[in-house]
């Protein structure tokens, strides 16, 4: 049999380039120039702990990292992992390698015990490269223990897999028990309308997108109940057991975040030095389409210094393939965009949909099954491989938060459908945004994931798709100037030449008819506009937020804090979290300097108590005080450590104004910004209602969405003895109304209509959720009638009188400020447009406050008897 060791000495190979040229049966002749370029300034890059490659989509970045890591393993005998996002991705990987590189890397997906033993023993002894995903490196107890070369493909995505692994989510629907039990743990550290929201059976919308955060201090004093809670819970599912006994020991240096579908404990940005088999490798390097800016990734990775290789010469203008932009929202209404979509499918074999959520793909995915005879693939059909969904001339794949980890070149797809924002991956992401104003941080993380969604179906210079954007608030994030601007030039051409197409489209066909122009690349119609796009990409220029910059020279004190923070060393937190807020300077990044003052204050708290010899307490208040300037959304930071240093309030302020801006941002996202259509046609129906006196239904749904539109949480009910329309903010304000507007005015206001008025309260109290027992009710009854009988009076119990003339003229100043606060709305997360819509609402009495102080003067026993 003979012995069967084959050692061939030490390799000679100068470098990753002139290796590629030793592989003698490879399919592809030559390294373009620019991957030997970038080859050349990685060769110079060898000792680096950390180095990022940015190459666009299509332009061979998955060579350049298999030439970096058969380099390292055949010159440096290292242990190489090459990590990708999905199991599709990673046999994906290797098919290429192997059938157009001859490079011969092992595909290691599923479970451990399934792994081959003569595949392990190749890559400990460095014989192959390991192709894996990002989730069997990321876990307790992986197999890769020791990699010396990682290679992080899509590197953007890491961050979903990389902070998982110290990511608690507990969901309401697959942990049902833990979510409820935990609920009630932490019960009397939430505000009571919270709580009601979290624990609601039915909730609206907007309660389903809320999200709170437990402050530190309360959640830190609730541990020991947590700890033995968790201990127990967790152990019936494998996918919080291993996370829990991940953070358990660390709680105090993790957060919690509460919404009505989810629970999230973790911490802030992931702890990656703790984790040894990526933490000890002798080099990580990112690859990446756009690796963003500001320091994205360093908070994604949690490492300190990232050495970046930028996009090789040329590509600043040049992008990857070519797109047609189709916004048919722009010219049509939701229902024949929704056409336009399924029309559009009907010309091509295969179409990819891409939406944020699950429960907006379960929508999809009905919806293209009643309009259309397409073979519908979902997430888990396409997971290890495609063909099945390639193979199939009559499908639609509909992916939900799948943003990378599909490729889809050439002719297996020539279409993308994208429904909705890719914003907010996780509820901490919510938080920043939403509540504590802080969008900046979240802006370039979100139009990474546009770009790389919108390129899953262009993978190559030749490549060529159409994408139709469904969804507000994903065509204002594309189309409004400030963020166009943020983008490639090439994309900035695109998207500007669809935009302006789509306006002056007015009917399905011509969609239908531009798309088959499209299809025909070498058609005249086509050939001409493609040559618009590029006029606009010479002209275009892409400018990077200047804010950018500022966040990049805090991150390496952001990371400090996090090691210091999960050390258990609060003062060196502390410390670190000063000197990040220091650095925040500027109201845009107002309400991330609020979150930094925040967590200072927290570190100072913890510091507190452990330490004797400092009195820190005075430190976390002054700034949790600070925390609290910067954002008027999260009112609890007012209320931190005692009521004594409460921060007080301007003296006009109403403490329920952030909930009606917040739900005012809602209203307009819904309605979108780049097209006037939804919002005019909705305000024309509200004043048209209200101006009605023959028809009471159509006074009170006009009421109702007033209500709506204003912020307030409206509601109405066919119950007899129900009010009609009720506005409510916050937990403890309710304007209970009684509409009387069916008449001319004549008839006076009947004492039936007010003994109604009378038991409003006690209706609303007992059949709508989420208020308290200290509700201010403000009983109105609204009408054009101007005196009331006389017996009506001898019941009446503080109720408010409001001409209905006076109602609609007020409704016409409530409608204007909406429509002016409108222009300079550029999305969810700008502090300064908050406060500037507080005070707007101030100003024309749309507030709590100032409709309950105007009614003062109103009564109803001022009106003359009859």
């Amino acid at each position: 049999m003979g012995f069967k060791s084959r050692y061939q000495g030490h390799s000679e190979i100068e470098s990753p380039e002139s290796l590629f040229y030793d592989l003698r049966n490879r399919k592809v002749e030559g390294l373009l120039a620019h991957q030997a370029d970038v080859l050349r300034v990685y060769k110079e890059k060898l000792e680096d702990p950390d180095v990022a490659m940015e190459l666009p989509t299509g332009s061979g970045k998955t060579l350049i990292g298999l030439l970096a890591g058969e380099y390292r393993r055949i010159t440096r005998q290292e242990r190489v992992v090459f990590l990708c996002p999905t199991r599709q991705l990673v046999h994906q990987v290797v098919e290429e390698a192997k059938n157009k590189y001859d490079i011969h890397p092992i595909a290691f997906t599923g479970s451990q015990k399934d792994y081959l033993p003569g595949n392990k023993s190749k890559y400990n002894d460095g014989e192959a490269i390991a192709v894996t995903t990002y989730s069997s490196l990321f876990n307790t107890n992986p197999f890769f223990r020791n990699p010396q070369f990682l290679i992080l493909d899509d590197a953007h995505a890491s961050e979903n897999y990389l902070v998982k692994y110290w990511s608690l989510s507990i969901s309401r629907f697959k942990h049902d028990k833990v979510y409820h039990q935990f609920l009630e743990i932490v019960r009397d550290a939430l505000p009571q309308e919270q709580y009601q929201r979290m624990t609601s059976e039915s909730p609206s919308p907007s309660d389903r997108l809320w999200v709170e955060k437990i402050p530190t201090p309360h959640f830190v004093d609730r541990i020991f109940k947590i700890i033995p809670f968790l201990d127990q819970f967790t152990a019936d599912y494998d996918d919080l057991k291993y996370t829990w006994s991940v953070i358990r020991d660390h709680l105090k240096a993790c957060h919690v975040y509460l919404n009505w579908s989810g629970i999230l404990i973790r911490p802030i940005i992931p702890p990656s030095q703790t984790h040894q088999p990526f933490s000890t490798a002798k080099q990580r390097l990112y690859m990446s389409a756009t690796l963003g800016l500001g320091g994205e990734l360093e908070r994604i990775t949690g490492r300190r210094k990232i050495e970046r290789i930028k996009a090789p010469e040329g590509w600043d203008k040049h992008g990857v393939g070519r797109r047609l932009f189709f916004f048919p929202g722009t010219s049509l209404n939701e229902v024949e965009s929704g056409q336009v979509a399924v029309r559009l499918t009907d010309e091509v074999p295969r179409t990819l949909i891409l939406v944020p959520d699950d429960q907006t793909a379960d929508d999809c995915v009905a919806y293209f099954a009643e309009k259309t005879e397409k073979v519908v693939y979902q997430a888990e059909d396409i997971e290890k491989t495609k063909t099945g969904f390639t193979n199939n001339s009559n499908a639609v794949a509909v992916l939900a938060n799948r943003y990378d980890g599909i490729n889809l070149a050439g002719d297996e797809c020539r279409l993308q459908i994208m429904m909705g924002l890719p914003a907010a991956a996780n509820l901490q992401e919510r938080f920043l945004e939403t509540r504590m104003v802080a969008s900046i941080l979240l802006q370039d993380r979100i139009r990474t994931r546009i770009v790389q969604a919108i390129g899953r179906c262009t993978r190559s210079a030749t490549d060529y798709s159409a994408v139709c954007i469904l969804g507000d608030d994903l065509q204002d994030r594309l189309l409004q100037k400030e963020n166009l601007k943020l983008y490639h030039p090439e994309l900035q051409a695109e998207l500007a030449f669809g935009n302006e197409e789509s306006k002056q489209t007015k009917s399905l066909d011509e969609f239908v008819e531009l798309f088959k122009y499209f299809l025909d690349q070498g058609s005249p119609e086509w050939r001409g506009a493609d040559k618009e796009i590029i006029a606009r990409r010479n002209d275009a220029e892409q400018t990077p937020n200047p804010l950018m910059t500022l966040l990049e020279q805090a991150v390496v004190h952001e990371l400090d804090y996090q090691q210091a923070l999960w050390a258990g060393d609060y003062v060196g937190a502390l410390e670190k979290a000063n000197r990040v807020a220091s650095q925040l300077s500027g109201d845009d990044l107002k309400g991330y300097r609020g979150f930094w003052y925040y967590l200072a204050g927290s570190a100072a708290w913890l510091a507190d108590s452990t330490n004797t010899s400092n009195d820190y307490l005075a430190s976390a208040r002054q700034r949790f005080q600070q925390a609290a300037k910067c954002t008027l959304s999260v009112t609890w930071l007012r209320n931190l450590i005692d009521a004594e240093h409460v921060v007080q309030p301007h003296e006009e302020y109403d403490h329920r104004l952030p909930f009606l801006v917040e739900r005012l941002e809602n209203e307009l996202i819904t309605m979108g910004t780049t097209s006037d259509t939804k919002f005019e046609k909705r305000v024309k129906k509200i004043l048209e209602g209200l101006n009605n006196n023959t028809d009471g239904k159509l006074f009170e749904n006009a009421h109702e969405d007033l209500g709506k539109l204003l912020g307030y949480r409206a509601g109405n009910s066919k119950e007899s003895t129900a009010p009609d329309p009720w506005w409510i903010a916050g937990n403890d304000f309710c304007l209970a109304a009684e509409d009387y507007t069916d008449t001319d005015g004549t008839k006076p206001i009947s004492a039936y209509k007010v003994r109604q008025a009378n038991d409003h309260p006690i209706w609303i109290s007992r059949m709508v959720e989420g208020l308290s027992e200290r509700t201010t009710y403000i009983r109105v009854i609204i009408s054009p009638s101007v005196t009331v009988q006389a017996t009506a009076l001898n019941i009446a119990q503080d109720i408010f009188y409001w001409n209905q003339l006076d109602f609609v003229q007020w409704a016409h100043k409530a409608v204007q400020v909406i429509r002016t606060l409108r222009l300079d709305f550029t999305g969810v997360g700008n502090e300064k447009w908050r406060v500037n819509a507080m005070t707007a609402y101030r100003d024309a009495g749309l507030d709590p406050t100032s409709i309950q102080k105007n009614l003062v003067n109103t009564p109803l026993t001022k009106l003359k008897t009859q």
